[in-house]
């Protein structure tokens, strides 16, 4: 970018951060008032709601309560109609006719008789009861009952006249397996046996009232069923009465809630302590969502049970209700925010329940919180059209300034393009004291020492190049042995060394492996090494052993190294081929690494002995060991790759190294070194290498 564009980017910025700020911070403010505003209301709205939806639950407990007492006083009488038309039995009046299930299914009955029940595909007579009989019973065993139940007809005529909305059937099961319903009907499964029913068990084991949840068997409807015991004197089940209460019915007239919203939800609830923990839970007895359950009439309804992650809230509405109080508490219903309201039914241990989605009732605060928002978009639109006009005539102003800037800039480029093409010579005008004068006074300055380190860089490469040239070109050509090296410098010059000394003495049968270390790195390090270098390929034409050899090098190091701190530490190892054993001898170096894939075993090559150039007069001991087995891998290595460092200052590490070359072992020795070279760079994540890293690996294939 151009200075007169940064100078009018700059005067953008001053011009324009105030204004945006300015406008941040009323957009802020705006905001802010509108949500405040916005809670306020939905608070004011919720507090309203909750005594709205208490006083609906109050009223609805009190209709509720109304509705099952009428319910449990027409089955009172049922029990007392069937009771005694099994006890007085007269068989010298007229009996009406007597229908099975099956002359319904089979079309014995009228039709004209017929009607289809709202809701249900089932068509019934209220005309005439309809007897189903149990797997095992007769008609003719079943004749008398029939008979004597035939007088419940009047009685189920007048009951339903004036109840049919509110019942769906009324019936009595004989413990004989007779059943008799109302109003007549088919559609009965053949082996439908009323004593199998949840409603017949649970009564008949009850001296109460009870209240099950069932798939009707006809129907195929989730129905509520009422059901009371027929007894003898001496306390002997006869039966049991029920009626049927569709669950659509049973909230259509009372559910107010159908004026908040189709999204509220109202169900009648019990508190249960039939829990494997023995905590209290809040079951739902009846709600419309039982009619989309399992259409399998023998499978029994599973009843809901009311969880919320507000395990306070959900535990004080079951302690209202334990004490027999209505209330409205807040809590995460099916995933929702929701009001909750209860109220108790008067003496049925029941409760009537309201959950409404408190989005619902504090909508209209959201309206007006977006109508807020909107206001504050249109206020940013206009903002933001005085930044744009704001902004035009900054950049005016910044393009007629901008060129007392600009000229000696643009020299100042020219001047540079020549001195990128090699033209030293390059100068610039200096004009003033400010900080442009400055600033070519300085160029002037740096021309001169930008060459002196051009040459010096030239003279860097041309050191690079020599100190390349002195590594071998190959590795040893041994049979049986596959050998190779690599040496990786930190800058362009380095101190790291590694050397194939078989190559002076042209004997395929012992070869000579060096891996050497100098202190530090640089040039310094570089001409050091090559010293050593030097010291070592001179004695080591006469052939002798690799503890000679270090000795005699050490001697003459120390000459030119005492009082300077600089020694070189160096891992001599011989293959000697002929005598099949390895020959080595350590001056201060890290140990070789040995691999054994056979045992999966790690072994170091030891040895004692001083860094070169540290200590005349210093005698080497040689280290022996067996020729390499097929297989074995041997490494070589400067502490420039385990003591490497990564950003997160940790250690590169031996532990590493093993892992990298048990992975690659079964590879040739280059793999070897390249799976090393990768894995560091991985670890380093492009990080600059702070010392040498030179590896040697030598593999046995034969």
């Amino acid at each position: 970018m151009r200075i007169r564009s940064k100078f009018c980017v700059f005067l953008l910025v001053m011009v324009v951060t105030p204004l945006c700020a300015l406008g941040f911070y009323a957009w802020r403010q705006t905001d802010r008032l509108g949500r405040e505003l916005s809670e306020r209301a939905a608070m004011a709205l919720e507090v309203n709601a909750g005594k709205e939806l208490r006083q609906t639950a109050d009223m609805l407990g009190e209709n509720f309560a109304d509705t099952l007492d009428l319910l449990q006083t027409s089955l009172a009488l049922t029990v007392n109609e069937a009771a005694r038309d099994l006890r007085e039995a007269a068989w010298e009046k007229p009996i009406p006719p007597l229908y099975l299930d099956k002359d319904f299914d089979a079309g014995v009955v009228p039709k004209a008789t017929l009607t289809e029940i709202p809701g249900t595909n089932v068509s019934a007579s209220y005309d005439a009861l309809a007897f189903h009989l149990a797997p095992g019973l007769s008609r003719e065993q079943a004749l008398p009952q029939m008979r004597a139940l035939s007088d419940m007809l009047p009685f189920y005529r007048t009951l339903f006249a004036r109840h049919k909305k509110l019942m769906l059937f009324g019936y009595v099961g004989l413990a004989s397996g007779l059943h008799c319903a109302y109003p007549g009907h088919g559609g009965y499964p053949a082996d439908y046996d009323p004593r199998r029913r949840a409603w017949y068990q649970n009564a008949a084991t009850s001296h109460g009232i009870t209240w099950d949840i069932m798939t009707d068997a006809v129907t195929r409807q989730v129905l509520a069923t009422l059901a009371l015991a027929l007894r003898a004197p001496s306390g002997k089940v006869l039966g049991v009465a029920g009626l049927d209460i569709p669950m659509g019915d049973l909230f259509l007239e009372s559910d107010l809630s159908n004026a908040w919203s189709d999204k509220m939800q109202s169900m009648v609830v019990s508190v249960s302590r039939k829990t494997a923990s023995g905590q209290p839970e809040l079951v739902v007895v009846a709600c419309r969502d039982y009619t989309q359950k399992t259409k399998d009439w023998t499978a029994p309804v599973e009843l809901e049970r009311i969880d919320s992650p507000h395990g306070d809230a959900l535990a004080a509405v079951i302690a209202d209700l334990e004490a027999g109080r209505s209330g409205v508490r807040r809590l995460d219903y099916k995933g929702r925010d929701t009001l909750f309201a209860y109220a108790p039914i008067r003496d049925k241990q029941l409760a009537v329940a309201l959950a409404a989605p408190r989005s619902v009732v504090v909508t209209d605060a959201r309206r007006a919180e977006q109508r807020v928002l909107t206001s504050i978009e249109s206020m940013l639109k206009d903002i933001g059209w005085f930044v744009l006009a704001a902004v035009g005539v900054v950049v005016v102003i910044a393009l007629s300034a901008s060129k007392t800037v600009t000229r000696p800039v643009k020299e100042l480029a020219a001047a540079a393009e020549k001195l990128a093409t090699g033209d030293f010579s390059a100068r610039v005008p200096v004009r003033g004291n400010d900080e442009l004068g400055d600033l070519g006074r300085a160029f002037n300055d740096m021309a001169p020492q930008l060459l002196e380190r051009v040459k010096l860089k030239n003279d860097m490469n041309l050191a690079m190049e020599v100190q390349q040239n002195l590594l071998p070109g190959r590795p040893p050509a041994m049979d049986g042995m596959d050998v190779s090296a690599l040496s990786l410098y930190c800058d362009e010059t380095g101190g790291d060394y590694f050397d194939f000394l078989e190559f002076a003495q042209d004997d395929a049968a012992h070869a000579d492996i060096v891996v050497g270390d100098v202190t530090g790195h640089g040039v310094s390090a570089a001409l050091f090494m090559a010293t050593g270098r030097a010291l070592l390929r001179g004695r080591a034409i006469d052939r002798p052993g690799p503890g000679d050899l270090l000795t005699e090098v050490n001697d003459l190091l120390c000459q030119d190294t005492q009082m300077t701190g600089r020694f070189i530490t160096l891992f001599f190892l011989r293959l000697d081929k002929t005598a099949h054993e390895l020959v080595w001898c350590r001056a201060g170096h890290d140990p070789g690494m040995l691999y054994d894939p056979g045992t999966d075993s790690f072994e170091q090559l030891m040895g004692n002995g001083i860094p070169l150039g540290a200590m005349a007069k210093w005698q080497y001991e040689e280290s022996r060991r067996p020729w390499l087995a097929p297989g074995q891998v041997l490494v070589l290595f400067t502490d420039g790759i385990h003591e490497a460092r990564n950003g997160e200052d940790a250690m590169y590490g031996k532990e590493r190294m093993e892992q990298v070359v048990r992975r690659e072992a079964h590879g040739p020795a280059s793999v070897i070194v390249n799976a090393l070279v990768a894995d560091l760079k991985e670890f380093k994540a492009g990080e600059h290498l702070e010392d040498d890293v030179t590896l040697v690996v030598i593999k046995a294939t034969v």
